[in-house]
């Protein structure tokens, strides 16, 4: 056999099945195509709805975030003004120690340490850690004000005693002020990233 005989079988073959051939390849095309365009279909769907699901949760976590910041930052607000009226107690306490002055002092007081645990939820836990802690520095303030007070009511006290006394509420009010003024400041940033 040759080339030539070789070439005319071949093409003899693909000419007796070129049409029927060529019909089967076409329908195989279209219906490849069709296959291909439906598993497309079906796949695209699927994926919408799994964006779908991951933005309705991204959009739940989101109202969420939005909310617990909003209440945050009202909190924070409503805090910071406590305490703030606190401090100016303080120094008024500071200025002149008075049984009126020390009933106003401890009502805030009691305000303040009430605001400062309703909002334990919301607020951050080194917040909480440093405003318990400068309650506790205002506590301290309180008891060696009321001390100062009692002990100026008896008839024989002593003033080096009373300098005494003096000396540990103004350290107690120094320290109050410091972690006050960092307290502001993390609440600034807290607020600010919010």
């Amino acid at each position: 056999m040759t080339i030539t005989e070789i070439t005319k079988i071949v093409l003899g073959v693909i000419g007796a099945l070129g049409g029927g051939g060529a019909i089967v390849l076409g329908f195989s095309n279209f219906f490849g195509q069709l296959l291909a365009k439906r598993y497309e279909e079906k796949i695209k769907v699927t994926f919408q709805n799994e964006i779908n699901e991951y933005q309705s949760q991204l959009d739940i976590l989101k109202q969420s975030t939005i909310r617990y910041s909003n209440k945050q930052f009202e909190l924070y607000s409503k805090l910071w003004s406590s305490l703030f009226d606190l401090k100016i107690l303080a120094d008024d306490l500071w200025q002149q120690a008075t049984p009126v002055r020390i009933e106003k002092f401890s009502r805030q007081l009691r305000n303040t340490k009430t605001e400062i645990e309703k909002a334990s939820l919301f607020i951050e836990e080194k917040h909480y850690q440093e405003l318990t802690e400068t309650i506790k520095f205002f506590s301290e303030y309180q008891i060696g004000k009321s001390d100062l007070i009692n002990y100026r009511k008896t008839n024989n006290f002593d003033i080096h005693t009373i300098e005494q006394m003096i000396a540990k509420n103004g350290a107690k009010k120094v320290a109050f002020e410091r972690l006050i003024f960092a307290v502001k400041a993390d609440l600034k940033k807290q607020i600010g990233g919010l």
